[in-house]
């Protein structure tokens, strides 16, 4: 499974008491620098080598402690490979949860692939630049909501059944709200899809084949229970609207 990590780490020399900074001479002034830095320090296995790439700027202590862990597992994880992707079209740089707005930084530019020596294990790391210099993104926190109301489990569960010989292409929308704010999200797949998220509920959802010989299935799951249920359907559309 590959996945989207936000690295919330050192900016500045002496940002973690005792940490070396490997790149103090010679910090990346390029994405590529970037990338080759990071992918001595994982042949390495050297932490404080990755955790020198991260900018820890107006990081709260709490994350500090738990993306320190979490570079250093990705430093040992034995990685094959680190490559540059560019933004997807989708790519949401700011989230919001329980009254907590997470934004990066840094202005992202792109991603950094960390390619897993098991597949479909890939590592994937916002990037960007601040002040001239190219980071490794981290989040910063801002509180907009003293009394959220408590974010649920959310999950949109699309199952197709359709021949080898012709896949079927779904596309649609889910709408849900968070914070009590609605929220927009459009998907395409082939043959299935799960996703699953916080927030208050889940509003709508659309799910519109596209192509294919077959039949598909939608559940709507909310705080880990089903709250809609299509069964499998031979048709085009199938729609769910809270009631």
């Amino acid at each position: 499974m590959k996945k989207i990590t936000s690295l919330f780490c050192l900016s500045l020399l002496g940002a973690l008491p005792g940490l070396p900074c490997a790149l103090a001479s010679e910090p990346p002034k390029s994405a590529e620098q970037l990338r080759a830095g990071l992918e001595m320090a994982i042949r390495n296995q050297d932490t404080n080598a990755a955790l020198a790439l991260v900018n820890w700027q107006g990081i709260s202590q709490e994350m500090k402690a738990e993306l320190t862990a979490e570079t250093s597992a990705t430093a040992g994880s034995g990685a094959v490979a680190v490559k540059l992707l560019p933004l997807p079209a989708d790519y949401q740089a700011t989230n919001e949860f329980n009254g907590v707005r997470y934004f990066p930084n840094v202005r992202v530019l792109g991603l950094v692939q960390v390619v897993s020596k098991d597949p479909g294990n890939d590592e994937r790391i916002p990037y960007g630049e601040s002040g001239g210099v190219f980071y490794l993104a981290a989040m910063r926190q801002e509180i907009f909501d003293a009394h959220p109301t408590k974010a649920i489990s959310l999950g949109v569960n699309i199952m197709g059944l359709f021949p080898s010989g012709h896949p079927g292409i779904l596309k649609g929308e889910y709408v849900y709200l968070a914070d009590r704010r609605e929220k927009h999200a459009a998907f395409q797949c082939t043959n299935s899809l799960i996703v699953s998220f916080f927030g208050d509920g889940i509003q709508s959802c659309r799910v519109t084949k596209i192509s294919g010989e077959g039949a598909f299935q939608l559940t709507i799951n909310e705080d880990g229970k089903p709250v809609f249920d299509s069964d499998m359907q031979d048709t085009n559309e199938i729609v769910y609207v809270k009631k």
